[in-house]
């Protein structure tokens, strides 16, 4: 529905509400004017009726007083006038009344017991009664002096039907003025409504659908300086607003287009880097132009330190940065993205390189003017740092994983030459001493054939014996270094404990040898030879390269946890610089790695020049493996 329709219903109701009370309240105040002027009058006929009673009583004429009464009944509006006695007989009326009626018997008695006068309507029979107490005054006294105060009563009946008439023909013109009157408002009001409110509102109502549907030049007419001109003019400068804020969201959409497109090329750069060092100086080149800085670079963080590792442009920036300390140092302090800008020293944007709860480093972009860097800004330097932390993670492991593959190669190239190796050797050692042992053999079993003295073949025979006995150790010797046996038959403890002493005591190195845990319990046979062949290689290690006066071994099994520590107080060496070292350190080491990591274990090694080596296995025991 309309807001005009609205308002005219309205106005209307409240008119015809109005206009009812106003007509039944004047409509009532008029009839009780001309009710009021009705006892006037019967209290001035009772009045002069009065007068003329006293006049009467004195004089004792009765048709005297019937006459009067008679004459006053000759007005048109007094319909009836009776005079009663204290105890309700007529006394004198100008009707036929022979009693007092019903409908003014209650208000007789009130009358007769001395009230001032009273008044009964009988609105169905258009008659008005005002009764009056007739008093025994002084000039009655000549023949009252023994009755009571009150005498009797005076009726006056009045005919009310002419004025209900005109009173109702009154409230009709009244109600029929009030109507053309209420239209006639009605009309005018809804025409300055429409012309001065509904059509000022339907003008704004259609800007502010033009606004909300994309036209944002839609304005309205202001017509004057009332409420609905300041309105008229809220909504221009609403639609003006509207119109500045829109552009410069299009612009700031189009920047954020662009740099977004600008993350998605870095993005794409960065996904496919496979060298960091090329995948900052892309980060750090594209962040100048995103954040429209001066000068981007980023720290690493190493041994404590944010070391300045890559920048891009023109400005100043420490080499080292320790926690706490500026922009950088409170981004790394309180892992969050940090700013700081003074005239002094410009802005400055810093956010760290974070891989889970690890800080890699820190990003920053920094402008020589103190421009600060908006929230936008700040949003998308988070989102490039985690970017570019994570390009970081990922070249970092695969530098490790290919480092971890050419040393699977060197390691795997190193087994294939030691295995080579060991066949050769162990093909020498078969030619140089099985084979001629057993050469010999057959040499002295054909001569002893050809021997005819018993004294000779016995002494011969005892020669074939020692020969063989010979080969056999050399055999045994031969199956000893291909896998001790002392594994298989006794343990790993027992292994362990036999190689040291061969290899470490025959050399007069001291060996101090301790072991608790395991009594007689027997680890599985993967395990068992896992452990012995890094023990193998961290003892032979000792004895090749050391130079040891004292070597401590420990194995030790508690809480599931199988641990294993050689240490010696030789040498030492650079354990950072091993690529350096001799191959086959490097390879050794690596072997042990593998090894432990083939059990799920963890090989420590702890060395310095000059101090000595500690090797560490550390490996959990699962259930089933003991």
């Amino acid at each position: 529905m309309r807001l005009h329709l609205k308002i005219s219903l309205w106005t209307v109701a409240i008119l015809v509400v109005v206009g009812g009370i106003s007509v039944y309240a004047l409509y009532a105040f008029q009839r009780r004017a001309s009710i009021q002027q009705f006892e006037v009058m019967a209290h001035t006929l009772k009045t002069t009726i009065l007068n003329s009673l006293e006049i009467t009583m004195v004089r004792n004429n009765q048709e005297e007083m019937r006459e009067i009464i008679r004459l006053i009944k000759r007005e048109e509006m007094i319909r009836d006038v009776t005079i009663y006695s204290r105890e309700g007989r007529v006394w004198a009326s100008s009707g036929v009344r022979t009693e007092v009626p019903a409908r003014e018997a209650n208000v007789f008695q009130r009358a007769a017991g001395g009230q001032t006068r009273l008044t009964v309507e009988d609105q169905g029979a258009g008659e008005l009664v005002v009764l009056t107490p007739v008093f025994n005054k002084q000039a009655c006294h000549a023949c009252h002096a023994a009755d009571p105060p009150v005498l009797g009563v005076i009726s006056v009946s009045l005919w009310t039907v002419p004025i209900a008439s005109q009173l109702r023909r009154s409230a009709q013109l009244l109600a029929a003025l009030v109507a053309f009157t209420f239209l006639l408002a009605l009309g005018t009001l809804s025409l300055l409504l429409g012309r001065l409110v509904l059509d000022p509102l339907s003008a704004m109502v259609t800007a502010v659908r033009q606004v909300a549907g994309g036209q944002y030049n839609a304005r309205v007419e202001v017509r004057g300086r009332d409420e609905l001109g300041v309105l008229a003019g809220s909504v221009n400068e609403m639609a003006e607003r509207i119109d500045h804020y829109t552009a410069a969201l299009n612009t700031q959409i189009g920047d954020l287009t662009g740099r977004l497109a600008s993350l998605g090329i870095f993005g794409r750069a960065l996904t496919g880097a496979s060298d960091l060092s090329a995948a900052m100086d892309e980060m750090t080149q594209g962040l100048r132009g995103v954040l429209r800085a001066d000068l981007a670079a980023v720290y690493l963080h190493e041994d404590g330190l944010l070391r300045l590792t890559c920048r891009s442009g023109e400005g100043f920036l420490p080499s080292q940065v320790l926690f706490g300390e500026g922009a950088v140092g409170g981004a790394a302090a309180m892992r969050r993205s940090v700013q700081l800008s003074s005239t002094e020293h410009g802005a400055v944007l810093a956010a760290p390189l974070l891989i889970k709860d690890s800080l890699l480093g820190v990003l920053v972009a920094a402008r020589q003017s103190a421009w600060p860097f908006v929230e936008a800004d700040a949003s998308l330097m988070v989102t490039l740092s985690n970017q570019l932390a994570i390009t970081v993670e990922n070249v970092r492991l695969f530098e490790e994983v290919r480092a971890k593959e050419v040393h699977r190669g060197e390691l795997l190239s190193k087994l294939i030459t030691a295995h080579e190796d060991e066949r050769r050797r162990i093909a020498r050692e078969l030619h140089d001493e099985v084979s001629q042992s057993l050469t010999g053999l057959l040499m002295g079993i054909t001569a002893a054939e050809s021997l005819q003295d018993p004294a000779a073949v016995r002494q011969r025979l005892d020669a074939i014996y020692t020969s063989t006995e010979a080969a056999l150790e050399e055999v045994r010797k031969l199956i000893y270094d291909l896998r001790p046996t002392a594994l298989d038959d006794l343990g790993l403890v027992s292994a362990v404990r036999a190689h040291a002493r061969d290899l470490l005591e025959t050399a007069g190195t001291a060996l101090t040898f301790d072991t608790s845990g395991f009594g007689h319990r027997r680890l599985s046979a993967a395990v068992e030879t896992t452990v012995f062949r890094v023990a193998q290689e961290a003892i032979t290690n000792v004895a090749r390269h050391a130079r040891a006066r004292s070597v401590a071994v420990r194995l030790t099994l508690k809480g599931g946890i199988l641990t294993l520590i050689v240490e010696d107080d030789g040498v030492g060496f650079d354990l950072a610089g091993a690529a350096g070292r001799p191959q086959d350190r490097r390879v050794g080491i690596l072997g042990m790695q593998e090894r432990a990591a083939l059990i799920g274990g963890e090989l420590r090694i702890d060395s310095r020049p000059q101090h000595g080596t500690r090797v560490e296995l550390t490996a959990r025991i699962r259930e089933g493996e003991a």
